[in-house]
């Protein structure tokens, strides 16, 4: 398999390894050389579960690019470091992990290819830069009841993760992030301008409108389910209209001007969603995004999955009828089939995990 930085997509210049897993989050969590699952190894017969320790998690890199992430693996560690200790938190701490986030969603997308020596046959057409705050997002936060040094992360095993990583689990000691991108994810809802897709080009390109926004937040933000305790901090991003001709237009408006954070990046400001309703988040500091109830850890195994993976296939299954070609459709569709066939059985095999926790309360 050719390689790639997974930051930028490009050979590596001046080789250099990166940890999507950062070595600060090994540390907090445990012994970085503590052997952990990496998920169902295809390339060999029979198939096994791949097993080897956290701190060998690495992949191709630029020297120059794995510099340039230092600041924000540095901003990050600190706002987790504040979340773990139930510190109150700014709206830029909140932004920075939802960048950092990005970072970890794509990187470990990416890192699959390699461990999994792209197993499915397919070409990344974006890397860790091109999808840093490009579309909106969300993270949802819980908290576990029993607070113990761990590292887990949900979502890696599935097939419609590895065919679009659109949603990824991430739990760190007693606190668990549910990181989420889209287009227009929480835009339309939030009173933002929108993307809607149009088409998917035989280049599979995505080919969107520009639709002007309500100038209201409707609640849910989401159109599905959420889970219970979970607070969830959505941030619309209108990148895209920065970019696109026409785009401008839609931004000028009071709405727009009021939420919105970073113009550059073309950032809004982050919303908030508990105890039945949506609102901006605050622009002080405050404790607003700690989950009001604790789970059991037999409820995160429970839950957990069956929420991402159904997140993952929904992201999915909505782009086939947008593919232009028949020919393409034809494939999505054989793609999913056969994802939702084998994510059936991991989610089977975790619900009885979760069944057997649930028995000792543990």
């Amino acid at each position: 398999m050719k390689k790639f930085c997974v930051f930028c997509g490009n050979h590596p210049k001046d080789k250099n390894k990166e940890h999507v897993l950062p070595q600060w989050l090994l540390r907090l969590t445990g012994d970085p050389n503590r052997v952990g699952n990496f998920g169902i190894d295809f390339t060999k017969e029979p198939f096994s579960v791949r097993r080897f320790a956290f701190d060998s998690l690495t992949f191709p890199a630029c020297s120059e690019c794995n510099t340039g992430f230092a600041a924000l693996e540095a901003g990050a560690e600190q706002v987790v470091l504040k979340l773990l200790d139930c510190q109150v938190v700014t709206t830029s701490d909140l932004i920075l992990l939802l960048d950092w986030l990005d970072k970890v969603r794509v990187g470990m997308w990416l890192g699959f290819f390699y461990l999994d020596k792209n197993f499915a046959g397919i070409a990344p057409r974006f890397h860790i830069v091109q999808r840093l705050g490009m579309f909106d997002r969300m993270v949802g936060i819980i908290r576990l009841e029993k607070s113990r040094p761990r590292l887990i992360f949900s979502g890696t095993d599935s097939k419609f993760y590895q065919l679009s990583p659109t949603c990824l689990g991430l739990g760190i000691n007693d606190l668990y992030f549910v990181s989420a991108s889209g287009i227009s994810l929480c835009s339309q809802r939030l009173g933002f301008p929108y993307l809607r897709p149009v088409r998917i080009r035989e280049d599979h390109e995505m080919a969107v409108s520009l639709n002007p926004g309500t100038e209201r937040t409707m609640y849910p933000v989401e159109r599905f389910s959420s889970l219970p305790h979970m607070i969830s901090i959505y941030q619309p991003v209108f990148r895209r209209f920065l970019e696109s001709e026409g785009g401008l237009q839609h931004l000028t408006n009071d709405w727009v001007e009021k939420y919105t954070a970073d113009r550059i990046r073309g950032f809004g400001k982050l919303f908030l969603q508990r105890d039945g309703a949506a609102r901006a988040y605050g622009d002080d500091s405050s404790l607003d995004w700690n989950p009001p109830q604790p789970w059991k850890s037999w409820e995160l195994v429970e839950r957990l999955p069956a929420y991402i993976y159904s997140r993952l296939r929904r992201d999915f299954e909505s782009t086939i009828g947008l593919y232009s070609s028949t020919a393409d459709r034809k494939n999505q569709r054989i793609q999913a089939s056969m994802a939702r066939k084998l994510d059936d059985v991991m989610l089977k095999r975790i619900g009885e995990a979760a069944a057997e926790m649930k028995a000792t309360d543990c």
